[in-house]
Order: C-alpha cells, then structure tokens, then sequence
C-alpha cells in the first residue's frame, strides 16, 4: 500500500468512523464505513462491530484503491476525491462523476462508463485545471446526495452529514 493510499484512508476514517447499525441507512450495518456484505465477501465472519481496522484497510485498498486504478491518477486530490466518492455512493458513480466533469470542463470528451481505463486516466492526467475538477466533482457528489432525498424521503435524516461531507471537501482544497 503506497503513502498517498495511507493518506486517503485516513481521510476515509475522519468520514466513516466506527460501528453503525442505523435502521434507515440502506447500507445496514457497517463499521469504518465497510458494509456487512463486503465484510462477508473478503472473509469476515464475525459480528460487524468487531470488524478490525486493518480488515477495513485492506477491503478499501482491495476493493476501492487498487481495483479502480485511483493510484494511477496523478493529482492527489483528484483520486483522493474520487475515492472518498466510491466508498459512498459507489466506484461506477464516482468514476462516471470524474468523467462527467471532465467532460463538461475539457475540449475532448472521454466516455462516461463507470470504468476508469486508459483512455480517462491520459485525459485526467494531462488536464491542467484540476481545481476546477475538484469542484464540479463536489458539486456532482452534493447533487448525487440531493436526488438521494428526493427519491427517498426516508433518506432525508442523512442529508445534513452527507453536505458536510461536501463542504469539508471543497475545503480542503485550500490546503
């Protein structure tokens, strides 16, 4: 596992923290964010609440990290971003969110697959206005969250974590 997977994880952590069981979440219960059934894929065979953290590492790494390429994409926060995006909503969603805004911000357009292959990873890597990137991927994210809702007004209690979620985002950009 290389550093800039390290630091992701760790702000990975800051968002999912420890053991829930919240009945309304449709994720059912999760620890670190890892959900019972991805849990059970990679091998955990006991109850979730003693899910150990360096089970989570991995099954992040695994599942998330390495499975979609993030590590290949150049700007840190870029993949960070994308990442943290896959871990909430989905790979498929957060990748077709960083092709989505790389369509709407770039000359050339890039299929809009869920998929990240060569063709997103030379066109991410060699785009020069990543800050703008950054944003429209927070925004798409804040707009994912907010058709959640109206989908689903069972959803809503979850609404007010899931915007700060995005607004720490568009923060750390600063930094």
């Amino acid at each position: 596992m290389d550093d800039e997977f390290e630091r992701a994880f760790k702000k990975i952590l800051d968002y999912e923290g420890g053991y829930s069981d919240e009945q309304k979440d449709h994720g059912g219960k999760t620890k670190y964010g890892i959900t019972e059934k991805l849990a059970r894929d990679y091998g955990h065979e006991g109850e979730m609440k003693d899910l150990e953290l360096e089970k989570a590492k991995e099954i992040y790494y695994r599942e998330f990290w390495a499975n979609h390429l993030y590590s290949w994409i150049e700007d840190e926060r870029i993949a960070t971003e994308v990442f943290e995006q896959a871990v909430n909503m989905g790979a498929k969603t957060a990748n077709k969110h960083l092709q989505k805004a790389y369509n709407l911000l770039a000359d050339k357009e890039i299929a809009v697959d869920g998929i990240i292959g060569q063709r997103t990873l030379e066109a991410v890597n060699n785009f020069e206005h990543n800050s703008d990137l950054f944003k429209l991927l927070n925004i798409l994210q804040a707009k994912k969250y907010i058709n959640i809702v109206k989908n689903d007004a069972s959803q809503q209690k979850f609404i007010r974590g899931w915007l700060r979620r995005v607004e720490l985002d568009i923060d750390s950009r600063k930094s």
